[in-house]
């Protein structure tokens, strides 16, 4: 009776071993592919990008320029197969900073930080052939600048309907060189300030023009309880040079209109237009 015991458990646990070696196989640390690729015109998204735009709002006079300078990184750390199922762990930080440069005088034109805002996001994600699927969990908060609370002489409390964690789920399928998704989302943090619902829809697409050049464009736009579900679109089409077949730095004409994506300033509604550029780190 015992050797047939043994016999089964050596069956086991080789067939135990084989399972871990092909799961080993399959199971990358801080892989350079994507399972979920990153949203361009998400302007939440954590990733690098700057913007030199014509602003006008309802609740603000311009006479100069907006520019919002975001800095920021998504690294996948774990990749794998889950029995037909590609999946990634992924962890993302920014920082959305908003400048202005206005006219001051008839000779001077003046720059001042107005706003910061930071965000922290872990991401797991889904694929299997053109379908995918991203859970998102991250935390943002934002900050006056030191130049618009010396330049106002005041003291301005902080908006804390822009300060919230928020949980989302995003489905995107993929059809040629044409991505498509769409998601809901909520703010979990307890006793927020902030409306909780939100959801969002958009496209990205790219075309080769040549071997180092590809021609992209696309659109995201959201709507949140907290803005009375009024859209926030943002749309962009430009180019991106590639190196060694990866999409390295881009510039795009890009518009907007809705509210504030970040800022703890009320603008109201707003819409701008101007140049952006993206660094894909």
């Amino acid at each position: 009776m015992q050797r047939p015991l043994r016999i089964l458990c050596f069956v086991l646990m080789g067939g135990y071993a084989s399972l871990l070696c092909a799961q080993e196989k399959q199971f990358r640390w801080f892989p350079d592919s994507r399972v979920f690729p990153r949203l361009s015109f998400d302007l939440l998204e954590t990733q690098t990008y700057a913007g030199l735009f014509y602003l006008n709002s309802e609740n603000q006079t311009y006479q100069g320029a907006y520019l919002p300078v975001n800095l920021g990184l998504q690294k996948v750390f774990v990749q794998g197969k889950l029995v037909d199922l590609d999946y990634e762990l992924a962890l993302g930080a920014a920082s959305y900073t908003q400048f202005e440069v206005i006219k001051y005088d008839a000779h001077t034109l003046r720059g001042g930080l107005l706003n910061t805002d930071y965000k922290a996001s872990g991401f797991f994600s889904l694929r299997k052939s053109n379908h995918a699927l991203r859970l998102q969990v991250f935390h943002i908060s934002s900050h006056l600048g030191d130049d618009y609370l010396l330049r106002n002489e005041a003291l301005v409390l902080n908006n804390k309907t822009v300060n919230y964690e928020q949980v989302d789920i995003l489905y995107m399928y993929s059809h040629q060189t044409i991505e498509y998704y769409a998601g809901l989302g909520g703010v979990i943090t307890p006793h927020a300030f902030r409306k909780r619902f939100m959801a969002e829809i958009g496209l990205q697409g790219k075309t080769s023009w040549t071997q180092s050049i590809d021609w992209v464009f696309g659109f995201d736009a959201k709507i949140y309880h907290q803005n009375n579900f009024i859209p926030d679109i943002h749309w962009g089409t430009g180019i991106v040079f590639k190196a060694q077949n990866k999409q390295q730095l881009g510039f795009s004409l890009d518009g907007y209109f809705g509210h504030m994506p970040y800022s703890t300033l009320d603008y109201g509604k707003v819409y701008w237009i101007g140049l952006s550029s993206h660094l894909l780190i």
